[in-house]
């Protein structure tokens, strides 16, 4: 049963994409062979099914009981033979038409193993003409196959030579039967399908695995259910792997690859690849499936009790949570105990010492080094100094730092760490914004946007600032003055505390600075980090998009900053 489609379907999600479906083998045995009972027709009416068998009849009694139902998705099964070539074959038609083949049965073998003879003997062989996927999909002009599904009867390697073109152009996840001893003769085996599969860029996944007993032994064992013969085995290409080919790494293949895990059955997957299409494009709206994530987790009572705005699928990604009501999915501290209530908060130490706050980091504080300004022997008020990842900065320019933080938890670790400084816990949202010093250097990165109230914030720390002023924000596109509030998860460690922040654009915070100082600066460099753009000439951006700002009391003679607002950029 799908997790998350259902959620996708609701908000819209679903509508954006249009699924192709390609069964090669696809005779309809029972009501399991038909897709629209697999799940598949949640993405109705834009769906394509192709169904392909070698047997007219079966192809005709598909289509005539398509004809017969009400379906809303485009299905059609074409009676030809799919090899690795076009041209002439022997289809060897056996005792039960499933299991038919271009192979000839291995009827010696076949007669070890009970159950197999009566099927899979061969009845008789006729001459066919054959054909390859890529070469109908030329003629009929499709260019996308999105899930390949192919149960031949041993001949599943040929149908995939002869769909290199798609396959390497479009197919992200594929069913293959294979076979793991030589029920036909002269068959591929999985480790030939497997070596070609792995070659085009596949990885196994899983096995469904067909085993049986040898048929003169009246003794079964209560442990192994006899030798491993075939199976149906799943394959899914990666496409969130940094070394892949960028035609097929774009976000509306990677959210195809995430429904069709889904519909697999390999939810884990599903949640990996819509997290990572989140927080790489979120800004997006088409991408972002934050709620759709928090949603489809609430399913789960004993993800709720232990807070889902915790887990690692989630933290990352809180600041595309939009309207959903985080603190409904938190357990009545009625009917949690103590221990439970504290594995309910977000352990700010994971989220400030994940690998991507860490980089961010890293890029941040090595590019205002590089800005060359005298920073050394200052006082310094940090504002926003969460857990103290920037602190050390200023320290080992022998500043005398003054950290504030709003979160009590976070300054309890801040203090932890830096028990020789002086730490006070500030809210700049609060109206009491007394601090009775001034600071030769105000230093607030990653502030200002988790405020709903950014001047006021400004002229705090315009009033607190007796030199230099380093703003860091997230920020829009745009040339507008605009503030841009939205909504951002209070409990997570790294959000606002009452919830709701702001992404203004640059020139509103670039006119705010010019009210309470007479030099403002950007500088002509940016961060070696993604969310730090260079080309301000775009609308828009799929991922969150920061600028750097520098006001001071006196004139700057740097030639890494200029009194403007630059379109263009360098990367650091």
């Amino acid at each position: 049963m799908s997790v998350f489609l259902p959620s996708l379907k609701r908000s819209g999600h679903l509508d954006q994409i249009h699924m192709t479906v390609c069964n090669v083998g696809s005779r309809k045995l029972s009501s399991e062979d038909d897709y629209g009972s697999q799940g598949w027709e949640i993405f109705a009416p834009h769906l394509t099914i192709y169904g392909f068998d070698a047997d007219a009849d079966a192809c005709e009694a598909s289509n005539t009981d398509l004809e017969a139902q009400p379906i809303n998705w485009t299905e059609k099964h074409i009676p030809l033979a799919l090899a690795n070539s076009v041209g002439e074959s022997i289809l060897y038609v056996t005792k039960h038409p499933m299991c038919s083949s271009l192979y000839p049965p291995n009827e010696p073998y076949l007669e070890r193993f009970s159950g197999l003879p009566e099927l899979v003997n061969l009845d008789f062989y006729v001459g066919i003409e054959t054909t390859t996927l890529d070469d109908f999909c030329q003629s009929e002009g499709i260019e996308e196959i999105d899930f390949l599904q192919i149960d031949v009867q041993g001949a599943e390697l040929q149908v995939l030579q002869g769909a290199s073109q798609i396959l390497g152009q479009s197919i992200l996840a594929m069913q293959a039967e294979v076979g793991f001893s030589h029920l036909y003769k002269n068959q591929p085996l999985f480790a030939d399908v497997d070596i070609y599969l792995r070659e085009q860029g596949f990885t196994l996944f899983d096995l469904d695995r067909a085993y049986r007993f040898r048929s003169i032994s009246p003794i079964r064992s209560t442990v192994r259910e006899g030798q491993l013969l075939y199976g149906d085995a799943f394959y899914f290409r990666d496409l969130i792997d940094d070394n892949l080919e960028k035609n097929l790494k774009t976000p509306e293949k990677i959210l195809k690859l995430a429904c069709i895990a889904d519909i697999l059955n390999f939810p884990d997957y599903t949640l990996e690849l819509l997290e990572y299409l989140t927080f790489h494009y979120g800004s997006n709206p088409d991408y972002n499936f934050a709620n759709n994530i928090v949603e489809s987790l609430a399913q789960f009572p004993e993800l709720v009790n232990k807070g889902i705005t915790s887990l690692p699928a989630v933290s990352r990604i809180l600041d595309y949570i939009d309207g959903y009501d985080i603190d409904s999915l938190i357990a009545s501290e009625a009917d949690i105990t103590t221990k439970d209530q504290q594995e309910l908060l977000i352990d700010p130490l994971k989220v400030f010492q994940s690998d991507g706050y860490l980089r961010h980091n890293q890029r941040r504080l090595e590019h205002l080094a590089s800005l060359g300004l005298d920073l050394v022997g200052k006082t310094v008020l940090e504002l926003g100094a969460g857990i103290g990842d920037h602190t050390s900065f200023f320290l080992d320019r022998s500043c005398e730092v003054v950290a504030a933080e709003g979160r009590p938890q976070n300054v309890e670790i801040l203090r932890s760490r830096y028990p020789h400084i002086e730490t006070i816990q500030l809210d700049l949202e609060t109206a009491d914004l007394k601090i009775n010093q001034q600071f030769d250097i105000v230093y607030s990165y990653e502030l200002l946007y988790h405020l709903q109230t950014p001047a006021q914030a400004i002229e705090f720390m315009a009033r607190s600032c007796q030199k230099m002023l380093l703003l860091e924000t997230c920020v829009s596109f745009g040339e507008e003055e605009a503030i841009n509030l939205c909504r951002e998860v209070a409990d997570n460690p790294s959000q606002a505390i009452s919830g709701k922040g702001c992404r203004p654009t640059r020139r509103w915070v670039y006119n705010q600075l010019k009210q309470y100082f007479e030099f403002v600066y950007m500088p002509i460099t940016q961060p070696n980090h993604e969310e730090f753009p260079i080309d301000w000439t775009l609308s828009s951006s799929e991922i969150l998009v920061r600028s750097v700002f520098i006001a001071s009391r006196q004139k700057l003679n740097n030639f890494l900053l200029v009194e403007d607002i630059p379109l263009k950029q360098q990367r650091h």
